[in-house]
């Protein structure tokens, strides 16, 4: 903004000296107002072509005037317009190299293909949660948005194998495709994880139908932003009370309440304890909610529930005692 006003300001100034000098010279020399015009113009540029030129002194003095303020102006002028383009320019190749050499130290890290409304939703929880990701799309506007968000991105077509290297899907922790075409999640899904048979898997499914489609394919989870609206609607006229509760867990930034899920170490003090005598609630003063052992999901566990090494506690509490928690599941694997 304050290079514009500086060019609108010297634009201004050069206009304001050429209307002074036509009327000078029309006034001093006679000419007439195109005579007046061309040798303001060509002595404010310092070009003289000497066709039309002052005779009186008075003529001459604001001849001189014009060459040393105008040819200072129009310098001005040019170097302004060109060190704006190339400060423009030189930031944003110093924006994309950097990106690029992020992306390139990327492992373990998160893939988000598609960042219209449901993936900036998406980018912008991986951002408060300080998760390495990275958005791969191909409109232009979306990819000014995730600039200004300052989400490092790659622009091309997630369904092309070019780009998706580019990403470095081989080493990726987790996958999350929320493009519009339920075609190219499907196909998404399918190529990632004939790449990477390791990695987690979200994919959006825009049509109730092509859930289990997206299954097949290799997601773990499938989202349908349709299914999960009309349930919470529902849901929020029949128990508006528990639906509030647990938006305010997930949403609200003000609450020392977070959910997490924890994995318990060979090397943890948890393991072979049941759930009376773990501590969480007397040492932590932590919520256990459940337990996904292997593929299975134990809810709301009984008091007398052994921990065992590989159990994935879902847990409830303050963000310090979740952190404290954490490092003692791992144990001395950490």
């Amino acid at each position: 903004m304050s290079s514009m006003n500086t060019f609108l300001k010297i634009l201004l100034g050069l206009l304001t000296m050429t209307a002074v000098g036509t009327m000078a010279f029309m006034e001093l020399e006679g000419f007439s107002a195109m005579d007046a015009i061309w040798l303001t113009v060509i002595t404010m540029a310092a070009v003289g072509y000497g066709d039309i030129v002052p005779h009186t002194t008075a003529g001459r003095l604001a001849a001189m005037v014009m060459i040393i303020g105008g040819v200072g102006l129009f310098a001005y002028l040019l170097s302004t317009i060109f060190s704006g383009l190339l400060e423009g320019q030189l930031l944003e190749l110093w924006w994309r190299r950097k990106m690029v050499k992020k992306i390139a130290k990327l492992d373990n890290h998160i893939i988000l293909c598609g960042a219209g409304r449901v993936g900036k939703e998406v980018a912008a929880e991986l951002l408060r949660e300080k998760v390495d990701f990275v958005a791969v799309e191909k409109d232009p506007e979306k990819l000014n948005e995730l600039r200004e968000m300052g989400i490092q991105y790659i622009a091309g077509d997630a369904t092309e194998d070019k780009v998706m290297n580019a990403v470095h899907l081989e080493t990726a922790a987790g996958l999350i495709t929320t493009l519009p075409d339920d075609s190219s999640n499907l196909f998404i899904t399918m190529s990632t994880r004939t790449v990477n048979p390791h990695i987690k898997i979200i994919t959006r499914a825009n049509r109730p139908e092509n859930v289990n489609k997206m299954r097949k394919a290799g997601a773990d989870q499938v989202i349908c932003p349709s299914a999960i609206a009309g349930a919470r609607m529902a849901l929020s006229v029949l128990k508006p009370a528990s639906v509030s509760y647990v938006q305010t867990l997930v949403d609200s930034r003000d609450v020392n309440i977070e959910l997490e899920e924890i994995l318990l170490g060979s090397g943890s003090s948890l393991t072979g304890t049941d759930l009376k005598n773990s501590g969480l609630r007397q040492k932590y003063n932590i919520l256990l909610l459940a337990i996904k052992r292997n593929e299975e999901i134990i809810l709301n566990p009984m008091p007398d529930e052994t921990f065992n090494p590989g159990d994935l506690l879902i847990v409830c509490g303050a963000a310090e005692s979740l952190a404290k928690l954490e490092v003692d599941a791992l144990g001395t694997e950490h």
